[in-house]
């Protein structure tokens, strides 16, 4: 069997992101990779990941690119804009209120929209980015957040993973 490797080399707007996360375990072609579950360093390669041949612990590539967005983004003079960037379609969500804790505190908040991946809502407790706070649901269930952005008394949060939605049932036309 031949020692052909494929792969296809990431962009560099791709490879700033990654380094903007901080350390990630990857496996590296033509390096001593050792698995960070088990210490040994036999390997099963695929396209994107490589998984240990003796505890089955899973890393990507260092090479493989993983593209969450579509490959032809609609552009206006050449800038994104931040709908173009979610994951998670918005529903509007006014007149909805829950509450967020800070640091334990409860505290109102008047959502405007809300999506598996976060809400967007009044910032009555004055939260800068990077804040963690917890939102309580009806029913008492909390979700961890985090602020990523707040300017004109309104505040963005992130969940810290996607949550299940209700979404009304689209009416045939």
């Amino acid at each position: 069997m031949s020692d052909v490797q494929v792969f296809e080399r990431a962009s560099a707007s791709f490879a700033a992101s990654l380094a903007k996360r901080g350390h990630h375990i990857v496996y590296r072609v033509n390096e001593s990779n050792h698995c960070p579950g088990c210490g040994r360093s036999h390997w099963y390669i695929g396209r994107v990941s490589a998984e240990c041949g003796f505890c089955g612990t899973a890393v990507p590539l260092a090479e493989a690119r993983h593209d969450d967005a579509p490959v032809t983004t609609p552009r206006r003079n050449n800038v994104i804009s931040a709908a173009e960037q979610r994951l998670h379609p918005r529903m509007s969500a006014k007149g909805r209120n829950l509450q967020l804790l800070v640091d334990g505190s409860p505290a109102n908040f008047a959502l405007q929209n809300i999506s598996e991946g976060g809400a967007m809502g009044d910032n009555v407790a004055k939260l800068a980015p990077g804040a963690k706070v917890h939102v309580r649901f009806e029913g008492g269930i909390l979700v961890p957040a985090v602020v990523k952005w707040a300017e004109d008394g309104m505040i963005g949060l992130a969940f810290i993973s996607p949550v299940m939605l209700d979404r009304p049932a689209k009416t045939a036309n």
